[in-house]
C-alpha cells in the first residue's frame, strides 16, 4: 500500500511537470509570435509559418534569418550552402539570442510537416496560334546552352540571346538564321535597344555567372552590331552589383536618355538613375538601395507629361513600387503591392487585363533557387485588379510551379490582353506541361492552355514582339538546363535542348 502511494504521488508529480512543460512551451511559442510581428514585420511582410514545412524553416530559412539578425551561434554553424551569406551579417546583433530562439520555436511549432498540393486545372493544347521553331545553334566543342537573356528587336527583325555556358551572344535574323556569334562573353542579363543607331544596344552583364555570389563585377557596354560585326563603342558603367535590367529613357526632358538600372545585388544592390554629364560619363543617383531590384517599366502613369517608373524588388521586402516623376529627377514613391518575403516574386507587368481602361498588375511568384527549393502551392501567376488611384486588389490566381516570367499582350488579336508565362522550376513529375502556359482572356476569367514544348528546353528567359514584321506578336524562349532542381525534378531531354525556340504567331 505504501508502495502504491509513492507511485500515485509520482504520477501526479510527472503530470504536473508535463503540464508545466507544455505551458512553458506554449508561452514560448506565443511570445515568439509577438516577437516575429515586432522584428520580422519591421523589414518585410510577415510570412505565415504555414508557407513552409517545419524542416525547411529549421534547416534553411531560419538560419538565413539568423545571419541577417547577427546571431553568432547561427553564423558559426551555417550549413555549406549558406556560408557565403555570412557577409550579410549586421555590424551589431539586432535581437537577443533568447528572443531569437522564441521566434524559431514559434515557426517550427506552427509550421506543417508538408505543404498541400493545389488542385490543378487541366492544360489542353493551344491550337492554331503559334508554330514552334526549334533553332539549332552551331557550337563547336561546347556544352548545351544556358540562356540568361533574350530580346526581339522588332525594328531590325532580329533576335539577340546570351548563352552563359558557352560564353556566346547570338545575333539571329527573324527566321533564326545566324548573323553572327560573339564569343568570350560574360553572363549577359539584359539587352536594351538605344535610340542612337539601328544596331546599337546597351549590353548589361551580371558578371561571370548568374549564380548568387558577393562579387561586384557587373557592367554595361554600348555596342554596335552593324553588318555582322561587333564593336564596343563605350564602357558605360563598371563595378555594378549583379545588374539584371536596364532601361534607357528620357526622364527629365533634357537632351539625352537617362539609364535606369536594376541591380539585384548580393550584399548591396538597388534601383538607380544614371545621367550623362558634360564629359559624356554617367553619374549615379540612387532611388532605392534595396537588393532584389529586378525590372523597371517606364511610362507616364499619371498622364502629367512626365515619364514615371514602376519597379519590382524581389528579395527580402518583395514589392512593386511606383516612382512618380516630380521633375528634375525627383520622384515620389508609392508601394503598389507587397508580398511575403518567401514568395519568390520573379516578374511583373502592367496591362489592362479586364478592359476597364486602367492598368492592372500582373505578377509571377516562382523563384525556387535559394533556401526553400520545394514545390509551393502559392507559386504561379497573380493578377491584381486596379481599383483606382494606384490601389490594387487580388483578382485571379493560376498555379504554376516555379513561374519565372509572364508577359501580357493581345497575342490572338481579339482586343484583350492574354498572358504567356514560363517556369524554370516546373513540376516535371506531375505537371511537366506547365513549363509554358498560355492564359487566354475570356473577359471575366482566363482559360489555361499550353504547348507541348516542355522537352525542348527548360525555359528561363522570354521576350515578345513582332519579329517578322507581319503585324502580330511572336515569342522567343531561351533554355537554361543547368540550375538548382527542387522537388519537381529534372527532364533529361533538357540536356539535348538546342537552347532557343521561336513561337511564331500564325493567327493572321
Amino acid at each position: 500500500m505504501h508502495h502504491r502511494k509513492h507511485i500515485f504521488f509520482g504520477l501526479i508529480l510527472l503530470l504536473g511537470l508535463v503540464e508545466m512543460s507544455l505551458w512553458s512551451c506554449g508561452k514560448k511559442v506565443e511570445e515568439g509570435e509577438a516577437l516575429a510581428k515586432t522584428y520580422c514585420a519591421s523589414c518585410h511582410v510577415l510570412p505565415s509559418p504555414a508557407l513552409l514545412p517545419k524542416n525547411v524553416w529549421q534547416l534553411s530559412t531560419l538560419p538565413y534569418m539568423g545571419i541577417l539578425m547577427g546571431i553568432e551561434d547561427e553564423i558559426a554553424n551555417l550549413p555549406a550552402p549558406l556560408k557565403d551569406y555570412a557577409i550579410l551579417r549586421p555590424s551589431t546583433q539586432m535581437i537577443s539570442k533568447e528572443d531569437y530562439e522564441k521566434i524559431k520555436a514559434y515557426y517550427i511549432d506552427q509550421a506543417p510537416e508538408t505543404l498541400a498540393e493545389p488542385a490543378y486545372a487541366p492544360l489542353p493544347e493551344l491550337q492554331g496560334l503559334f508554330s514552334a521553331e526549334d533553332i539549332s545553334l552551331e557550337i563547336t566543342n561546347g556544352t548545351f546552352p544556358n540562356m540568361t537573356s533574350i530580346a526581339i528587336d522588332a525594328a531590325s527583325q532580329q533576335i539577340l540571346a546570351g548563352d552563359q555556358s558557352n560564353r556566346i551572344i547570338w545575333q539571329l535574323d527573324s527566321k533564326g538564321n545566324l548573323i553572327q556569334k560573339i564569343t568570350n562573353q560574360n553572363a549577359l542579363t539584359h539587352i536594351e535597344k538605344t535610340g542612337l543607331g539601328k544596331n546599337q544596344y546597351f549590353f548589361t552583364y551580371i558578371g561571370t555567372t548568374t549564380q548568387a555570389n558577393p562579387e561586384v563585377n557587373g557592367y554595361t557596354d554600348l555596342v554596335d552590331l552593324s553588318k555582322g560585326t561587333y564593336t564596343v563603342l563605350k564602357s558605360v558603367m563598371k563595378g555594378l552589383n549583379r545588374p539584371i535590367y536596364l532601361s534607357a529613357q528620357n526622364l527629365d526632358a533634357e537632351v539625352g536618355d537617362e539609364l535606369i538600372l536594376s541591380e539585384f545585388g548580393f550584399k548591396e544592390g538597388g534601383l538607380s538613375v544614371w545621367k550623362k554629364n558634360a564629359k559624356g560619363d554617367y553619374q549615379k543617383t540612387i532611388l532605392n538601395p534595396q537588393t532584389g531590384a529586378t525590372r523597371t517599366i517606364v511610362r507616364d502613369f499619371n498622364q502629367d507629361g512626365r515619364l514615371d517608373m514602376a519597379s519590382l524588388f524581389a528579395q527580402g521586402d518583395e514589392r512593386v513600387i511606383l516612382y512618380l516623376n516630380e521633375g528634375g529627377l525627383h520622384f515620389k514613391e508609392k508601394i503598389l503591392q507587397r508580398f511575403p518575403s518567401i514568395y519568390g516574386t520573379s516578374s511583373f507587368d502592367l496591362a489592362d487585363m479586364d478592359r476597364d481602361g486602367d492598368l492592372d498588375l500582373l505578377c509571377t511568384a516562382g523563384d525556387n533557387a535559394d533556401f526553400s527549393t520545394i514545390l509551393k502551392p502559392y507559386h504561379g501567376i497573380y493578377i491584381y485588379q486596379n481599383t483606382g488611384d494606384f490601389t490594387y486588389k487580388p483578382w485571379q490566381f493560376f498555379p504554376q510551379n516555379g513561374a519565372t516570367k509572364a508577359i501580357a499582350a493581345d497575342f490572338d488579336g481579339d482586343g484583350d490582353q492574354d498572358i504567356a508565362s514560363i517556369a524554370l522550376f516546373p513540376d516535371v513529375a506531375k505537371r511537366p506541361l506547365e513549363g509554358f502556359m498560355y492564359l487566354e482572356n475570356q473577359g471575366k476569367t482566363f482559360t489555361q492552355k499550353t504547348l507541348p514544348i516542355h522537352h525542348l528546353g527548360r525555359w528561363s528567359v522570354m521576350d515578345a514582339g513582332d519579329v517578322d514584321g507581319d503585324g502580330d506578336i511572336d515569342l522567343v524562349l531561351g533554355s537554361h538546363a543547368v540550375a538548382k532542381f527542387p522537388a519537381g525534378g529534372f527532364d533529361p531531354a533538357w540536356k539535348q535542348a538546342k537552347g532557343l525556340l521561336i513561337l511564331r504567331n500564325t493567327h493572321k
